[in-house]
């Protein structure tokens, strides 16, 4: 199995005469799209046929489902950094590449991107080689389905200076944060220590109604989002087990095609507000247990007729693995966000199931990310 890191690039270069001229003038420099030189559907075959020499030999992926090209994203991290708000430079993390616009972002996001930048002269910035100064991030939320926008300051400092921002945003956002992060971890997240205004946006996938928090994690984009979850509810039926659940949102996306549906996720901050997006939306059968998933099932025994996972990036834990196949649910329906590690999960899940179906979806245009849904039924 290949599993290169630059195979993705590999099979790019057999697509020369697809280039376009990109839309973005910092494309090739900065490192948010590397791929939007190239037609987007070409993208979508350059992604088909690196799945495929991923998964070779587990399953063949026909295509890649498409997602809008630009304009898609509702969630961007801006590093503020050497007088500069943007993000990295590819292949070079010491650099900052200050971006005039981005065009991943929904429309509101990008007007209000566009403010900050102006309003940012005074505002002291972080450097992160040196772990001094103030500012370290910039965050941008948005709900697809809402148009509640949020905007998060992650500071070094328990302080208040960007008053100059907030003036000339607050009556454009629904939620403002400031949040700390005082360690030396480069991170655009932390400890919340100021709702400037609410502390929360909401968003919503057909029926649900989902409330988002400054570090809550929610899939950055909806529309795909959508279409990966509806497939999801297709899957599943009687008692459900949802790995990795964060905020609920595939808990209750799914709740109604379910007699149960049990969410775990070691995030207290996310327990917490599955709770409340089950209350939100009157889902009674929905239980949310903060744990990470070894402890639950050392602690658990409970019996399951299908298991959804949706893991990091890094995929599942080798022990983890096998305690899903020690619970013999009839069915694993494992969503992924990176084929590497689903191939390597695949192969053990394939020990005791059999894989019935798997579709990729383009949730990150114009970058070398694809993402993946799997059915595995029990031998």
């Amino acid at each position: 199995m290949k599993k290169h890191p630059k195979l993705l690039y590999t099979v790019a270069q057999q697509y020369a005469d697809k280039h376009v001229s990109p839309s973005c003038q910092h494309a090739g420099e900065c490192g948010g799209c590397l791929l939007q030189h190239i037609n987007y559907d070409a993208q979508l075959l350059i992604k088909k046929d690196y799945c495929n020499k991923v998964l070779e030999g587990i399953v063949s992926i026909e295509e890649v489902i498409p997602s809008r090209p630009l304009g898609y994203r509702n969630r961007m991290d801006y590093v503020t950094a050497f007088g500069r708000m943007g993000l990295r430079k590819r292949g070079n993390w010491r650099h900052v590449v200050d971006l005039e616009d981005c065009l991943l972002l929904q429309n509101s996001s990008r007007a209000l991107f566009a403010t900050i930048r102006q309003k940012l002269a005074g505002i002291e910035d972080y450097d992160y080689h040196t772990h001094r100064g103030y500012l370290r991030y910039i965050v941008l939320r948005e709900g697809f389905n809402t148009g509640q926008v949020m905007v998060n300051f992650v500071v070094a400092r328990h302080e208040n200076n960007c008053k100059a921002i907030i003036d000339a945003i607050a009556d454009r956002v629904t939620s403002m944060s400031l949040v700390l992060n005082d360690g030396l971890t480069d991170l655009s997240y932390g400890r919340v220590i100021e709702d400037i205004k609410q502390g929360y946006i909401e968003e919503k996938l057909n029926r649900i109604c989902y409330r988002i928090t400054p570090n809550s994690f929610f899939q950055a984009n909806t529309h795909v989002t959508q279409m990966m979850y509806t497939e999801i509810a297709k899957h599943v039926y009687g008692r459900a087990l949802d790995i990795y659940c964060g905020v609920g949102s595939i808990s209750l996306f799914i709740a109604n095609n379910v007699e149960t549906v049990t969410g775990v996720e070691c995030n207290p901050e996310a327990v917490m507000i599955a709770k409340e997006n089950a209350l939100i939306n009157a889902v009674p059968n929905a239980v949310f247990i903060e744990s990470d998933a070894m402890n639950y099932f050392s602690t658990h025994s409970d019996k399951f007729d299908v298991i959804v996972v949706d893991p990091p990036r890094t995929g599942l834990e080798q022990k983890v693995v096998q305690k899903l196949l020690d619970i013999h649910a009839k069915r694993i329906v494992y969503m992924s966000c990176n084929p590497v590690t689903f191939a390597s999960d695949a192969g053990a899940i394939m020990q005791e199931y059999t894989l019935q179906f798997c579709k990729a979806y383009d949730m990150f245009p114009q970058t070398q990310h694809v993402e993946l849904l799997a059915v595995f039924d029990r031998t």
